[in-house]
């Protein structure tokens, strides 16, 4: 039975601690093995220790310390490798904070809203502000989804709740060509296939039903001509019932 989200993450946590570590180990086992050497080699001889002799012997050894070394720089070269992934994913989670800070302003502002040029399709303040909401909604999804936090059956269930809406499915019909073409890596090349696949299977939402006209307030100076009226008409007719 699969974990959620939350221990997914842990998980991916643990065994990158726990390969950290052993590589750890592994490079201070190797130079801990060269200076206790001839402590091991001195267990050969029932002698008084013979440097020369021992030496002769330690060559024996040369291939194992040969291979110890090649470990030693494996171990090297996955650290410098481990570091260098985290590093860029810093700087992706930095970038994209900074994209979400200015899709945020252009939400409360039109003025920064209208910099974004012919993002939108709607020129309705509202609508392009679900846009941008979605927007930001399908990101998370993303970093999620890279870091492994989310299932694929997770993403699945979620995208296909935002897209079968009005506002979700809009968006997915403005937006799904530029992702798809623009995707850097395969693993978010999969995660835009994956919200495509859900796009085709979830129904076109219906068109909302057009709102009723509003109906113009009547003014009070409309109001007060007419009861103005309604009174001379009666004062007119008591004067011709008198005659």
């Amino acid at each position: 039975m699969r974990g959620g989200p939350l221990f997914n993450r842990l998980a991916g946590g643990g065994r990158r601690f726990l390969l950290l570590a052993l590589l750890f180990l592994l490079v201070l086992a190797v130079p801990g093995f060269v200076v206790i050497s001839p402590l091991f080699l001195t267990l050969l001889n029932d002698q008084d220790a013979d440097w020369n002799r021992l030496s002769d012997i330690g060559q024996t050894y040369g291939a194992a310390s040969a291979v110890l070394a090649v470990f030693a720089l494996m171990g090297v070269t996955a650290s410098l490798i481990l570091q260098a992934r985290e590093a860029k994913a810093g700087r992706e989670q930095t970038l994209r904070a900074l994209h979400t800070d200015l899709m945020r302003m252009a939400m409360d502002d039109p003025l920064y809203r209208a910099c974004w040029g012919t993002f939108f399709t709607s020129q309705d303040a509202d609508e392009q502000r679900a846009h941008m909401y979605v927007n930001m909604i399908v990101n998370h999804w993303l970093m999620m989804w890279e870091l492994r936090a989310i299932t694929e059956a997770h993403l699945r269930s979620v995208a296909s709740v935002v897209l079968a809406g009005p506002t979700g499915w809009r968006f997915w019909t403005d937006a799904r060509r530029r992702r798809l073409v623009s995707a850097g890596t395969r693993r978010e090349r999969r995660f835009n296939r994956i919200l495509d696949e859900v796009y085709r299977t979830v129904p076109v939402p219906a068109a909302p039903l057009p709102e009723p006209p509003a109906r113009r307030p009547v003014r009070g100076w409309l109001l007060l001509l007419a009861l103005l009226a309604v009174r001379r008409r009666r004062a007119f007719r008591a004067r011709s019932g008198g005659v």
